[in-house]
Formats: structure tokens, sequence, C-alpha cells
């Protein structure tokens, strides 16, 4: 799961612009744009993960069965393992090993990557509580930081700067610390980041830390789904320089980089935002966004 950046020290700087005591220092150079610098690059990790197992065919119909008991009645239940066992003794073991053929020919990902994308795109169920997160935020503990405003320009820097250092592959990597004392330091840092990265995991490993995959992170920004007529495609660019900003089911693009791909000024993106929160337009009457509830 991505960690939101913490926001406390972008927040001042926002709040600074209204009244127009914002410091340039803070506001220009890298502490500003990005959010890290990482001793470990990015994806030092990727190429020793290890891959996604395929499970044995006898464990695959367990799981299933397991996962059905508690739906079906006693009746349905019991012609649903006769399938199954019939499936493990005929069909299963054919698919099985196409399964391992394909897997074996496709090192490069995992083996559920392109059928889970191929049924992703194919689904025509609403996208909202079926695959579009929902994400609530506390209230700020400070009451002057939960303005509307304020609280969205602050947001959406932080944001920013974690996308800057996810494209300047500054982001550390992403490791599950089963004990941070011991391997949430320096001296990790400092050892798996002079181990050649087809062995690194492995010596993570010693530290009784795990990194995980980052390979999707690059589908975090600058990407939309297009619809389009039996499956649908996901396009991306890292170019864009705008983000699009919903209020009352009218869409405003905001751009939120300059001509240089630098962060705007705090009080560029407040004032921009207080634009679009004090627009006395109407709400819409056909809000362009309810089209992704519907089939």
């Amino acid at each position: 799961m991505l960690r939101i950046p913490k926001t406390q020290w972008v927040a001042s700087l926002a709040s600074a612009t209204r009244n127009q005591s914002t410091s340039a220092r803070r506001t220009t150079g890298d502490e500003y744009q990005y959010l890290q610098r990482s001793k470990i690059p990015m994806l030092h990790f990727q190429p020793s993960l290890p891959r996604l197992p395929i499970p044995e065919l006898e464990k695959t119909c367990a799981r299933y069965l397991a996962a059905q008991q508690p739906l079906l009645a006693p009746d349905a239940f019991e012609r649903t393992k006769q399938a199954v066992e019939q499936f493990s003794k005929a069909d299963g073991p054919k698919l099985q090993s196409l399964l391992k053929e394909f897997d074996a020919k496709n090192k490069h990902t995992s083996y559920i990557s392109e059928p889970w994308f191929d049924m992703y795109l194919r689904d025509r169920v609403p996208l909202p509580l079926n695959y579009n997160p929902l994400l609530m935020m506390n209230p700020d503990p400070r009451p002057q930081y939960n303005e509307p405003v304020l609280r969205t320009t602050n947001l959406v820097i932080s944001s920013l700067r974690f996308m800057k250092s996810l494209r300047a592959k500054t982001l550390e990597p992403e490791v599950f610390h089963m004990n941070p004392a011991k391997s949430d330091t320096q001296t990790f840092r400092t050892v798996t980041s002079l181990m050649p990265s087809i062995i690194s995991t492995y010596v993570a490993y010693t530290f009784k830390a795990f990194p995980l995959d980052m390979s999707q992170y690059q589908g975090l920004f600058g990407g939309t789904r297009i619809p389009e007529l039996g499956k649908d495609r996901i396009y991306r660019n890292d170019t864009s320089r705008h983000l699009l900003v919903l209020r009352k089911g009218n869409m405003y693009a905001v751009d939120v980089l300059d001509a240089e791909g630098n962060i705007e000024q705090p009080a560029t993106l407040l004032a921009r935002f207080e634009r679009i929160f004090n627009d006395a337009k109407p709400v819409a009457a056909d809000p362009l966004g309810l089209l992704t509830t519907e089939n």
C-alpha cells in the first residue's frame, strides 16, 4: 500500500502564503521539489525479488472448496466437491501444465498479471466500490489546517513531491521490516546498497527485512483508463503537468507543474484552488463523473 507523505512543513508553506511571507529559500530547490533522496536506489531490489510461485493443483482445489463452503448450502457444496474432484483428475492437470509453461516463458512478470489486467479492463461493473479505492482522512489536530483549500494545497504538494521522487527514482525502496531496530538503519542501507542487485534481496533477508515489489508504482500518476468496446486500455503520460479537480460535478484542469516540470509555488497553487472553490458556476446538470457508477 502506498504511504501518503507527511505534510506538516508543507502546510506551513501554504498557510504562509496568506500572509505573503513564504520563504523563497524553502520553496525552491530539491528540498521543496523532492520528498526523498534515497541512499539505496529505488529499484535496487527488483532484480532479485522472488517470483510468485504457482500453487500445486491439489492446494488450489482445496482452497477453492474452503472458500465455497461458507457460501453454499450442504447439497450445493457436495455437488461442488464432485465437480472439483472431476476437474482435478481431468482438465486440471492439463491446465496446470500449460500455466507452468506460460510462467516459464514470462519470467519478467507474474503469471497472474496479464490475466488480471485482461479481466479488469474487460469488466463492465461500476468502478466505484468494485475497483476504485476510497480514501478518508482524519481531521488535522490543528484546526487552522482543516480549511478545505489549504488542506487541498498541502496534499497536492506532498503528492507532487512523491511523484517527482518516484520519476527521478530517488524514493526509498519499499521494505517490510520485521525488526526495524535492526534493519531500518543506516547500516542496512549502506550494506544493501553496496550489494549487486541480483543478490541484494537475499542480503536484506539476513536483516529480517523483506523488500516489496515496486513495479506498479509507475501507474500512480499521469494515467487514465480509456473506455473502448470490449476491452478498455490504460493510457499513461509522464509529461503531463496538470491534475483534474471535480467541484459540484464540474471538472477543472489545473496546472500544478511549471513548463520546466517544477512544482508550482504554494501561493500559486493555493490561488488556483481558491478560484475553483469560490467559482459561482452551478452544479452540473449531468455530471460526467456519474458514468463511472454505471455498468
